[in-house]
């Protein structure tokens, strides 16, 4: 009877041990199989993606347009995001909201550090089916005009910090007030913080990631902008040029809002520097015409277009990359001959884009000018674009996205949901929180500075102003800041 009882337990005892065995195998496969690409998702100006400014309606259509129209498409190499992250930022920009925009950045920047470690104090908004921050998730984060300077400075954090083996995570910038030529706070880096309103100038985006060999980079980066928007990455290089200036600013008031609308594909492949790549969503008419769009046919006002871009466009210096950190230069004129050259190449210009718009043919037999406009150079071909940032056959594979999201909101940890702020204030930093200077960290220590333009001909006027400095390169100050389905206009 006891060797019965004895074989009997020692039956228990093995079947208990391979029961254990087989748990401990699937409960592996099971967290391997969980493993997501998680889209840290950041809001701009006046929308922290936190109620009550934002609602979860508002949120949810938001994280969608970011992963379905953005993130997917241009980085199909990580996979389709199954759990997009609504990441709190205060986005506020003094005196609108109670924070200046260097401590409303400040306290974005400390929070999308906490989620990106996964650490538990990550603050992000629960409501929209998604789950906190894993460690052991592929990161893709997405930044958008305010928060674009965050995410930038995030970026120039890790690779400070950056040591082998350390994992890579990639970035998306959209209106970025950073980009290293256009950007606003590249053009005036150096410069003192602006008081009251509280704006550092805290210079270029990083394009310096450790290079990982085959192409491959530590921190990839999509940068994208829309020609003429002032305060997001396409401020005029010589700003005295009032026109240009004026331009740019309606271009802001305009377009700013709307360009995290437009989706990736519709943007067109700008040049890369080191670990970016750029992209610009070119612009059919300036936006001092837009206005004037609903009163006068399309035909004359590109005609109208022709002259008027050579006037505006002789402010940017489009021969420098867009990965070049580029200082404002103080002569409102470049190459005096040269402009008027392209003045004149411009009229017949005008006319042949008046006869086709009405049906005709280039009568003058003009060639329609790139979106830089006549005598400028044209955007490189798309056949430059590298292959492994660009795909655009992922949407499909994105079509239930938000059910799979919500699929996993019982997932969400229960500790997030109480410690969550009662309302976006609570979450804000203290009044007396700081932001780190960190604008010498985008200064050059490369060679003299230089004009990058095209030599002109012997008749033309140099371009007197001193030469813009140039910063480490870099391969869509903030106001207005959109999202799907909201008016709200963003401040900075």
């Amino acid at each position: 009877m006891n060797a019965v009882v004895r074989s009997l337990s020692a039956l228990v005892l093995v079947t208990g041990v391979a029961v254990l065995a087989v748990s401990s195998t699937l409960v592996s496969a099971a967290v391997t199989l969980t493993a997501t690409t998680t889209a840290l998702v950041m809001g701009g100006s006046f929308h922290p993606l936190m109620e009550p400014r934002d609602s979860p309606a508002f949120v949810a259509a938001y994280l969608d347009n970011a992963v379905d129209q953005h993130l997917d498409p241009a980085f199909a190499a990580a996979g389709p995001v199954t759990n997009a992250v609504a990441v709190y930022g205060p986005e506020d920009f003094f005196p609108i909201g109670r924070l200046t925009f260097d401590k409303s950045v400040a306290a974005g920047r400390a929070n999308l550090d906490r989620c990106i470690a996964a650490a538990p104090d990550c603050v992000f908004n629960p409501d929209v089916g998604s789950v906190a921050p894993r460690v052991d998730d592929t990161f893709l984060v997405f930044g958008y005009s305010q928060s674009a300077v965050i995410a930038s400075l995030t970026k120039r954090d890790l690779i400070e910090a950056y040591r082998p083996g350390d994992p890579s995570l990639s970035f998306m910038l959209v209106a970025n007030p950073m980009r290293p030529n256009g950007g606003i706070l590249m053009r005036f880096a150096g410069w003192p913080t602006i008081p009251i309103l509280g704006v550092s100038f805290d210079g270029a985006s990083p394009t310096d990631s450790a290079d990982l060999g085959d192409g491959q980079y530590a921190y990839p980066t999509v940068d994208i902008v829309r020609q003429y928007d002032a305060l997001g990455g396409d401020f005029p290089l010589r700003p005295l040029n009032l026109l240009a200036t004026l331009n740019a600013l309606v271009g802001y008031g305009l377009q700013h809002g709307e360009t995290v609308d437009v989706p990736f594909g519709d943007a067109t492949y700008q040049g890369r520097e080191g670990d970016t790549t750029y992209y610009m969503i070119t612009a059919d008419i300036v936006p001092l015409l837009e206005p004037l769009a609903p009163f006068i046919p399309a035909p004359i006002l590109r005609a109208v277009d022709a002259p008027l871009r050579v006037l505006i466009e002789n402010a940017y210096d489009r021969d420098i990359g867009p990965g070049t950190p580029t200082r404002a230069r103080w002569w409102p004129v470049h190459h005096v001959a040269r402009l008027a050259r392209d003045l004149l190449r411009s009229v017949p210009v005008a006319v042949d884009n008046l006869v086709e718009g009405f049906g005709g043919r280039r009568i003058l037999g003009t060639n329609a000018p790139g979106p830089f406009g006549v005598g400028k150079p044209d955007l490189p071909p798309a056949s430059e674009v590298a292959s492994e940032s660009v795909d655009t056959e992922t949407t499909p594979q994105r079509e239930h996205v938000a059910q799979k999201r919500l699929s996993r909101q019982e997932e969400t940890d229960k500790v997030m949901r109480t410690e969550m702020p009662d309302d976006v204030e609570s979450a804000s930093p203290e009044p007396d929180l700081e932001r780190e200077d960190t604008t010498n960290a985008t200064e050059p220590q490369k060679a003299n500075d230089t004009d990058h333009s095209d030599p002109a001909p012997a008749a033309d006027t140099a371009d007197p102003a001193p030469a813009a400095d140039t910063a480490d390169p870099a391969p869509a100050a903030d106001t207005a800041d959109p999202a799907p389905a909201a008016d709200t206009a963003d401040a900075a």
